[in-house]
């Protein structure tokens, strides 16, 4: 090896970066180099990510995007730790809501603090040099927290989430998750115990993916895997199944640090027997838990393909019946008894768990006091429960109405809200959700449509029994003929020709 070469190579990088590239593939592939670049090249990619960090280039470093890193599929696991510290530094940046963004900072420094003892404990190159990058982390954390704690003196918090499910990642998700303690005693009583297969059925926007996300939260000794049908939109059964194998991968080491077995070649539904085999006796935990999300789209997935569907239903159907740490759980808006045999001739034994609208006393306490540091008068009771009356409790709704509650209190420099606030909010809620409203609104049978809008006019209105059926089972009415959500009406009419 040249004496002082890996000296000389930092040295040039900015001057030269080209040659010394050029230098450092030299390196590596010449034997009595290599070290002496993998040195170089550790010390250049230390020093590139205190430089991301100074320019607050937070968005390249969790992509490890740069002139010396390696990109976000590299197999350093340093460098992949920091990659996920740097994800809270961009989530606080980006946040227009100093308490989220103060959430965000305080796992920044719970990841660096990580980092710090992982380093201490490896034997990559990379961690020699890491000493200052962290240094320079750290900085910036503290300049960010100024810069917060400024920011959130002039503010209320707006810890409401509405734009994706709850999640455990989400700092202030087990606060904000609230009105389900029945329903996850009831899962975890049945996992315990010998049911295979549940269906978690329930209206759209209703909190089924917050449940199954916070349900890795509240079973510990269960692996719960979340895989939604609309966002992994396969083209093939065999690209479903390896998704499916994909994700369930994914989740266990996210969560777990779990390394599952990969999906084997071979034909897709023989591949995916064997994978599932292979789970049924992984050791690493007692039980895995598939949830399949819309699970209604999944005949989409096998267009005139009946067989293969067919196959795909079979094997779940054998999973139900004789692997014991494999468990299936299936959530979406439409009610077994509403679809056609193929899933109640396979689903045996199913157990049917509803999920609806959150109670009053869980929305008004949600909406005063969503979190611990909220100020107890920025949202009176009298305030909540107006927002409760014309959402009926329905999650997302609720959600929308207190997050746009705290933002216009905060753009008018106001501490508490009043009734005066609630219409203005809600031409907000018109909008933001028109698309909710819009779903909705196309989900329902034409049947129903004199239904909703004779109930908006506080008319009585007559419908069969399974227009009735189906209004009451999507909970856009009450047992005893109530409107349910009154603002989805009041969309209705001003956004749908009569």
């Amino acid at each position: 090896p040249h004496p002082f070469l890996a000296r000389h190579i930092v040295a040039s990088a900015d001057a030269d970066p080209e040659l010394v590239a050029r230098v450092l593939e030299a390196c590596r592939i010449a034997p009595g180099q290599r070290r002496v670049g993998e040195k170089a090249l550790a010390e250049l990619q230390a020093r590139e990510l205190a430089g991301l960090a100074r320019r607050r280039a937070f968005s390249a470093a969790v992509e490890l995007q740069g002139r010396w890193l390696p990109g976000k599929d590299t197999d350093n696991a340093l460098l992949k730790t920091l990659a996920e510290a740097a994800r809270f530094f961009a989530a606080a940046q980006g946040s227009t809501s100093p308490y989220l963004a103060r959430q965000h900072l305080d796992t920044a420094e719970q990841k660096v603090a990580g980092i710090d003892n992982q380093r201490l404990a490896s034997k990559e190159t990379l961690a020699g040099f890491l000493p200052d990058t962290l240094a320079a982390w750290r900085a910036v954390l503290a300049e960010m927290r100024a810069e917060n704690q400024q920011a959130a003196a002039e503010q209320l918090p707006n810890p409401f989430i509405t734009v994706n499910p709850l999640s455990n990642a989400q700092p202030a998700a087990t606060d904000l998750f609230r009105g389900r303690e029945a329903i996850i005693r009831q899962v975890e009583t049945l996992l315990g115990g010998d049911q295979a297969s549940l269906a978690l059925i329930g209206p759209r926007r209703c909190g089924k993916s917050s449940l199954i996300n916070m349900f890795k939260v509240w079973l510990p000794d269960t692996q719960v895997v979340l895989f939604d049908l609309q966002d992994n939109s396969a083209g093939t059964p065999a690209g479903f199944y390896r998704a499916l194998a994909e994700q369930t991968r994914r989740q266990a080491y996210q969560d777990r640090r779990l390394g599952l077995p990969v999906f084997p070649e071979g034909a897709p539904i023989e591949a995916l027997r064997a994978w599932l085999d292979e789970l049924e006796a992984f050791p690493g935990v007692d039980r895995f838990l598939i949830c399949i999300d819309e699970f209604e789209r999944l005949p989409k997935l096998f267009p005139g393909k009946e067989q293969d569907l067919l196959q795909f239903m079979g094997l779940l159907r054998a999973t139900i019946q004789h692997r014991r740490r494999v468990r299936l759980l299936v959530a979406g808006a439409a009610p077994f008894n509403e679809l056609d045999r193929l899933w109640s001739d396979h689903f045996i034994n199913l157990r049917e768990i509803r999920i609806g609208y959150l109670d009053a006393p869980t929305c008004v306490g949600l909406l005063t006091r969503p979190v611990e540091k909220f100020p107890a008068d920025a949202v009176p009771e009298e305030v909540a429960r107006a927002v409760v009356a014309r959402t009926g409790g329905q999650p997302f709704l609720v959600q929308l109405y207190g997050s746009l509650l705290v933002d216009r209190l905060n753009e008018a420099k106001r501490k508490t809200a009043t009734l005066d606030d609630v219409e203005p909010v809600e031409q907000e809620v018109l909008d933001q959700a028109s698309n909710y409203f819009r779903n909705l609104w196309g989900d329902l049978p034409p049947a129903a449509h004199p239904v909703l809008r004779a109930l908006d006019a506080g008319q009585s209105a007559r419908a069969d029994a399974a227009t009735q059926h189906w209004l009451r089972r999507r909970l856009i009415v009450s047992e005893e003929g109530v409107l349910l959500v009154p603002v989805f009406a009041r969309w209705v009419r001003e956004n749908v020709p009569a």
